[in-house]
């Protein structure tokens, strides 16, 4: 099949639904489906793939909304000349990933091709723009043919405002990539190394409650380090002690991901709210990593079906030190945690959730030729 995948947030940025694209893409194409993806770029691609097309959809803009700083493409230019793209090359799926972004939007009304969509989004605050459009935004979602939603969560915030059956299909893991067990690096001191993954300026990925912990646990552990990677301005914690023994690596190839969970002691997830999924929790199962994570519903549900990670009080500094000191001073025992993980990521890879989608597109795919006939 000739498939466009579209997504309303920068490529040049790491972040979940650009990382379920990018793994959705690669599987595709190992499968010998023709793939091209539409999607914002503000500099470089770090998501790119050999032999998968690239529509730039535009410099995007960035705005915070529901908690979170979003980066995406109001570039109408871009985004027509991407419509014109799609009517001279026939496809036979496009798969819009929110589809009630601007730019999605747009190529939804102005395409006549089979489309799916994919929702990622939660939150529990109220998202007046639905509100305020709800009648226009149904009209949108009539163009689709199948919905997909990545959780139970997902699914519970879309219906909220817009009333439609979907499927769940998760997110997935590049099971191959990330447990591949590589030689660890031999370091140069004797240290206990905290991993942080995500956009640390933004309020909602929960930095600042680890990073008051990591201060309080540095007055027991003086040989503790902590390792973030991901955007951000890691200037305004400049008046904060102990950032001599914080490494901000910033966002790195997606390549050499694996390896820092790899040689980490403890992968921390401290988000404190509006997220669906959680792909890091998949990361770290994959990695044997030992995780801690808040206990909010979309990661406890989670961790709980499949009996792995430690969970904290969300929001609380205390609960999270207590956690961790737990760990450190080998208070727990995580062996059969992490041997669970190990064990349930298997149901998280990419080649059973892609058969999942192709089924999707198939499905549809045969309703609408039956219905010329």
């Amino acid at each position: 099949m000739k498939i466009l995948i579209t997504s309303p947030y920068d490529f040049s940025y790491p972040g979940g639904v650009q990382s379920h694209i990018f793994e959705l893409s690669r599987e595709l194409l190992r499968l010998n489906h023709d793939v091209t993806i539409a999607a914002p770029l503000s500099n470089k691609n770090i998501h790119n793939l050999p032999n998968v097309k690239f529509i730039s959809l535009g410099k995007p803009v960035s705005f915070s909304f529901l908690g979170s700083k979003n980066r995406i493409s109001i570039n109408l230019l871009k985004i027509i000349k991407c419509i014109f793209y799609l009517r001279k090359n026939k496809y036979d799926v496009i798969h819009i990933h929110e589809p009630l972004l601007p730019s999605q939007i747009i190529i939804n009304i102005f395409t006549k091709t089979l489309k799916i969509a994919s929702f990622h989004a939660y939150s529990h605050k109220k998202n007046y723009l639905y509100i305020v459009f709800n009648f226009l935004l149904k009209l949108v979602l009539r163009r689709i043919s199948q919905k997909i939603c990545v959780s139970k969560f997902s699914k519970l915030y879309i219906n909220k405002y817009f009333l439609f059956d979907s499927v769940i299909i998760p997110n997935g893991i590049n099971l191959e990539n990330f447990s591949y067990v590589s030689k660890k690096y031999k370091k140069s001191y004797k240290d206990i190394s905290l991993l942080f993954v995500g956009r640390f300026d933004e309020t909602r990925k929960g930095f600042p409650i680890l990073l008051s912990s990591f201060i309080e646990l540095k007055k027991k552990y003086n040989d503790l380090r902590l390792i973030v990677i991901g955007p951000g301005n890691k200037n305004i914690y400049n008046k904060k002690s102990n950032l001599k023994d914080i490494l901000f690596l910033g966002t790195i190839n997606q390549k050499n991901l694996p390896k820092f969970y790899q040689n980490s002691d403890i992968v921390c997830l401290p988000s404190t709210e509006n997220e669906s999924f959680g792909i890091i929790i998949l990361e770290a199962m994959a990695t044997g990593s030992v995780l801690v994570s808040s206990d909010i519903d979309s990661y406890k549900d989670i961790l709980c079906k499949n009996q792995y990670g430690f969970l904290f009080e969300s929001k609380s500094v205390k609960s999270l030190t207590n956690t961790l000191s737990n760990i450190i001073s080998k208070k727990v025992n995580t062996k059969e945690n992490l041997e669970n993980g190990l064990n349930n990521v298997k149901k998280y890879s990419w080649p059973k959730l892609v058969s999942e989608i192709i089924g999707v597109y198939t499905k549809e795919k045969n309703i609408i030729n039956l219905g010329k006939f």
